[in-house]
């Protein structure tokens, strides 16, 4: 998480108010740039038998978002997309081996046609709803769990083929990425040499946009189920737990094995509420006689499951120009190990200023304790931030 003075926070709003986003065109070409700001004050309050107690170094100001994008096409098929996160720079630069620190977010191109579709370069991969819709049109401020990219990959290099059905009604995406996610960028392959696959198939009710407020105010109900699968084998332990022979102390992006992950989502737009549910798992099984290996033959299996649930529920009100939102999250590091439910309540509310592009966030993350010892996991959060469109 990057931090940044007050006054350096308001003179980069200053800047983003002043510079607007603007489109170039030129015949059949169009260059489109924007972006966006995003700053808050977080607070975390201390806990009983908070590990951390007395350190109080994340109840601050931050800095967490400062976009830049450029899109464009080019002869009305051709389109691209670059999107860099500014305000990651430095953080990149005091860890670079970080890949959740990588400033590029997006950098890739798409050829789109009646037939099929291709996106080739840098992207997010559609295996998890929640996780590829973006914090503008989201209330919250922070991601549940299961989407926040210590899962599960959020972004990788590949390619990926999609085509719709029936007017959009019917969306398909598959494709091939490397598997080592955002640490492709840093050189970081796997030695085995084997890619990721993945896919994902969604049903509509009409065309729907990864948004997760009704702004519109809909009079037609509209919804969307989907679901998705990822498979991967690598020969490299990555993730929370790198380094560890352990299996439940953190979340595990890659294994000297296979991992399968696969999910289902659904969601639903009316009259100004919302409401999405998802679930995402992964089923890993390592490499015989490996680290991982032995440690679950304590359990007289070869392979364990980890993943979670989130459902959220919403309301726009117009008059108001505010959004009220509610969510519950759960991610289970290892279906082995019983009671180690990680649980959370959040809350959000957000207020549109005039102009709209101008947002008040508050969003308060309320940790559930934990079954089996009765302690919370982690700290509550609370963050009160303004968000600015560019």
């Amino acid at each position: 998480m990057k931090k940044i003075s007050v006054l350096s926070f308001v003179l980069l709003l200053g800047y983003g108010i002043s510079f607007g986003q603007f489109t170039i065109t030129h015949g059949w070409n169009s260059l489109q740039l924007g972006g966006y700001l995003i700053g808050f004050y977080q607070y975390q309050p201390a806990y009983k038998g908070d590990p951390n107690a007395g350190d109080y170094h994340k109840n601050t100001f931050r800095f967490d978002d400062a976009r830049l994008q450029i899109k464009g096409y080019v002869k009305g098929a051709v389109k691209y997309e670059l999107e860099a996160n500014l305000a990651d720079i430095i953080a990149f630069a005091s860890n670079p081996n970080d890949p959740q620190s990588i400033p590029l977010t997006e950098a890739n191109i798409r050829y789109e046609n009646p037939y099929l579709n291709v996106k080739v370069g840098y992207f997010k991969l559609p295996f998890s709803a929640s996780s590829n819709v973006d914090k503008i049109p989201s209330p919250f401020m922070r991601r549940a769990e299961i989407a926040n990219g210590t899962y599960f990959s959020r972004r990788d290099v590949g390619f990926m083929l999609y085509h719709d059905i029936w007017r959009q009604h019917i969306n398909i995406m598959a494709g091939i990425v490397s598997g080592v996610g955002e640490g492709i960028l840093l050189g970081k392959g796997d030695v085995n040499g084997k890619p990721e696959y993945f896919g994902r198939v969604e049903l509509c009710s009409s065309y729907y946009r990864d948004e997760e407020l009704d702004k519109n105010n809909l009079a037609l109900p509209l919804a969307r189920v989907g679901a998705g699968f990822r498979y991967n084998e690598k020969s490299v332990f990555t993730g929370d737990a790198t380094g560890s022979t352990d299996y439940n102390i953190g979340n595990v992006m890659t294994i000297n094995g296979v991992k399968l992950s696969y999910g289902a989502d659904a969601a639903f737009m009316w009259h100004g509420f919302s409401a999405q549910f998802e679930m995402d798992w992964s089923r890993m099984k390592p490499h015989a006689n490996t680290p991982l290996a032995t440690s679950l033959a304590q359990y007289n299996t070869n392979y364990y499951r980890n993943g979670g649930f989130l459902v959220q529920a919403n309301y726009y009100s117009k008059l108001l120009r505010s959004a009220f939102a509610v969510r519950y999250d759960e991610f289970n590091p290892s279906d082995l190990v019983d009671g180690n439910q990680q649980r959370t309540v959040s809350f959000a509310y957000d207020f549109f200023c005039l102009p709209y592009n101008l947002t008040v966030k508050v969003h308060y993350d309320l940790r559930l304790k934990q079954p089996d010892t009765g302690m919370k996991w982690t700290e509550d959060d609370l963050r009160i931030g303004v968000q600015y469109v560019y």
